[in-house]
């Protein structure tokens, strides 16, 4: 799923932050737990936000060392 402005984008739902993210729920998942990844369950319902997400994905980048 590509967004050209991210401003604002929630998702909502496994299927849709998997989509987002282009990585299976168990993968995201472990992120949550060991990473911090930026997702709740909120009602029973996971939910993120787009703009979160890429600058989460941003700093496991650059703290990987490789930029």
């Amino acid at each position: 799923m590509k967004h050209s402005n991210l401003d604002d984008v929630v998702l909502s739902g496994r299927e849709e932050i998997q989509k987002f993210v282009e990585r299976p729920w168990n993968i995201i998942e472990r992120w949550i737990r060991e990473r911090n990844f930026p997702a709740v369950k909120l009602d029973g319902r996971w939910e993120s936000d787009a703009e979160l997400i890429v600058s989460w994905r941003r700093e496991q980048i650059k703290s990987s060392g490789h930029q």
